[in-house]
């Protein structure tokens, strides 16, 4: 490290409280936004999503963005659209909290920290033949992929887009944190890292991501949400011999 006080820049916003747990703890944390999460609202998606409201389905989330628009579709103005006929299967951790805020009268049949483990999750279940995905459009082929290849028909439903918003970073960083692949092609799209940067993903998928643009070292948050990332990074540069 180059400083006393090891330096992370966050690849998205990180809420007051998280920051002032790290600076608590002795790291500083800048943010900058690496995507922008553009909303998909429009008649024609609503009128997609009414219809399913009362059927029984299988519900597939591996973002905590699909299942916070989803709760903005279903709050709308006095109006308030209660779904209890689904059954969800979607991401722990953030994704996870975000999707039973919005859909908390469902049935949560599968649960898993990563979309290939989420997959293999849905198809040991035995039953399910088809499953609606609420994803981005710039979602990765793993979950789909899977489903598909074990005979399970997806429909996909966009709800999002993931707009990378490059920015060219100056300074140098003893730490990255990434939450997802897009914020790993955005950033590496304008920006190289030094030897000694450590990056810390979200997740399996986002590790993969970032294996394909450098050979840092990667360390992953031992749980996917934002607290458990900061407190990963806590514990590494406390405890950074014994990764030595």
């Amino acid at each position: 490290m180059q400083n006393e006080r090891p330096r992370i820049l966050c690849t998205r916003p990180l809420s007051g409280h998280l920051l002032e747990k790290a600076a608590g703890q002795g790291l500083d944390i800048s943010v900058q936004a690496f995507t922008d999460i553009q909303p998909v609202i429009t008649e024609e998606l609503w009128g997609v999503i009414e219809q399913l409201l009362p059927q029984h389905i299988t519900a597939v989330f591996t973002s905590a963005h699909a299942g916070n628009i989803m709760d903005r579709y279903l709050h709308q103005g006095d109006t308030f659209y209660v779904v209890s006929t689904w059954d969800i299967c979607c991401l722990e951790g953030a994704t996870l909290q975000a999707v039973q805020e919005a859909l908390r009268e469902c049935n949560f049949r599968a649960t898993a920290a990563n979309a290939t483990a989420l997959a293999y999750a849905i198809v040991q279940l035995g039953d399910v033949q088809e499953v609606y995905f609420f994803c981005s459009r710039q979602r990765r082929d793993e979950l789909p992929a899977i489903l598909s290849a074990h005979g399970i028909r997806v429909h996909e439903i966009v709800l999002y887009e993931n707009v990378p918003t490059p920015v060219v970073t100056t300074s140098d960083y003893d730490g990255m944190f990434f939450f997802s692949p897009s914020a790993v092609t955005s950033f590496f799209s304008v920006n190289r890292l030094p030897r000694h940067t450590v990056c810390f993903a979200i997740g399996q998928t986002t590790a993969a991501a970032l294996e394909d643009f450098t050979d840092n070292r990667i360390i992953i948050s031992t749980a996917p949400s934002a607290e458990s990332m900061v407190q990963t990074a806590i514990f590494y540069f406390n405890n950074i011999n014994c990764y030595e």
